[in-house]
C-alpha cells in the first residue's frame, strides 16, 4: 500500500462491523406475519434485495480492513444500487412490474445482440429467435427513474458519480492510475489512490444507504421491530459522516 493511501479509520470499521452483526440478527427471523396487503411475491423481491445489500456490505468492509479503498467505492456503487430498488420497492406501486419489464428489455436486448453475431443456427433456432425477437416489449429501468420522489436524491447522484470516476471504464477511472511528480515526471500505479475527501464521501453514502436498507425493511414489514442497536448505529453514523470535508446533506 502507497504511504501516501488514505486509510479508514477504526472508528468506521467498528461501526461497519457493529452494524453488518445488527442487520443479520434484524434478518435472522424464522417467521414473521406479513402485512395482510403485501403481494407474496413483491414481498420476497424486497427480502432479496436487503439479503443482496448485506453480500455486498460484507465484501465492502473485508476491503476495507484490508485498507482497499478504491475497491471500497467501486462496491459501495452497488449496495448504494440496492438502496434505491428498495426505497422504490416501498414507494412505487408499480415497482414489481417495472422490474419485469427491465428484465424483459434486457433478456430482448440480449438476443437481439446474439442475433446480429449471425451465429450459425440451425433452421428451427432462427425462427424461434426471430419469434422471440418480433415481440418487443419492456422498457429499461434507470436509478434516475427509481430515484423520482425520494427523500434521498443524492442516491442516484452518487451511483452515477462513482460508476464515472470509478466502478465502469471511463478516462476518469482510466486516469486514477497516472499521477506525476514535482518534475513532471509520470508514474502508473496498479492500486490507485483516492483523496481522503473521495474516501470520506464514499463511507458516507455506504453507511447512508444501508442505513436507509433497514429503514425501508421495517417500514415495509410493519410486524418487524428495529433493534435498539440501530438507533446507536444511527448516532454514530452522523457523527462519522460529520466528519469529513464532503458532507451529504441528508441522513436516514
Amino acid at each position: 500500500m502507497n504511504d501516501d493511501q488514505p486509510q479508514i479509520n477504526e472508528a468506521w470499521l467498528r461501526w461497519m462491523r457493529d452494524f453488518r452483526m445488527a442487520a443479520s440478527k434484524l434478518a435472522d427471523v424464522d417467521s414473521f406475519d406479513a402485512p395482510e396487503s403485501e403481494e407474496p411475491e413483491l414481498l420476497f423481491v424486497k427480502f432479496a434485495l436487503f439479503a443482496r445489500a448485506l453480500t455486498l456490505f460484507d465484501t465492502a468492509l473485508l476491503l476495507a480492513e484490508h485498507d482497499k479503498v478504491l475497491d471500497v467505492r467501486s462496491t459501495c456503487r452497488k449496495v448504494v444500487e440496492c438502496a434505491i430498488h428498495m426505497d422504490a420497492a416501498r414507494r412505487k406501486p408499480d415497482y414489481l412490474q417495472a422490474l419485469k419489464d427491465d428484465e424483459a428489455k434486457s433478456k430482448w436486448s440480449r438476443a437481439k445482440a446474439f442475433k446480429d453475431m449471425q451465429t450459425d443456427l440451425d433452421a428451427g433456432s432462427r425462427k424461434l429467435l426471430q419469434e422471440f425477437l418480433n415481440d418487443k416489449k419492456g422498457a429499461q429501468l434507470k436509478p434516475s427513474d427509481l430515484s423520482k420522489d425520494s427523500q434521498f436524491p443524492r442516491m442516484a447522484h452518487m451511483y452515477r458519480e462513482i460508476s464515472a470516476d470509478t466502478a465502469h471504464v471511463t478516462y476518469s477511472s482510466l486516469l486514477r492510475h497516472r499521477s506525476f511528480l514535482a518534475d513532471g515526471t509520470a508514474l502508473f500505479s496498479l492500486d490507485p489512490l483516492l483523496e481522503e475527501d473521495e474516501l470520506q464521501e464514499t463511507l458516507n453514502i455506504l453507511g447512508l444507504a444501508v442505513l436507509l436498507c433497514v429503514f425501508s425493511l421495517v417500514r415495509m414489514i410493519p410486524t418487524m421491530v428495529g433493534d435498539e442497536a440501530f438507533y446507536d448505529l444511527h448516532a454514530r453514523y452522523k457523527v462519522l459522516a460529520a466528519g469529513g470535508q464532503a458532507q451529504l446533506g441528508e441522513t436516514a
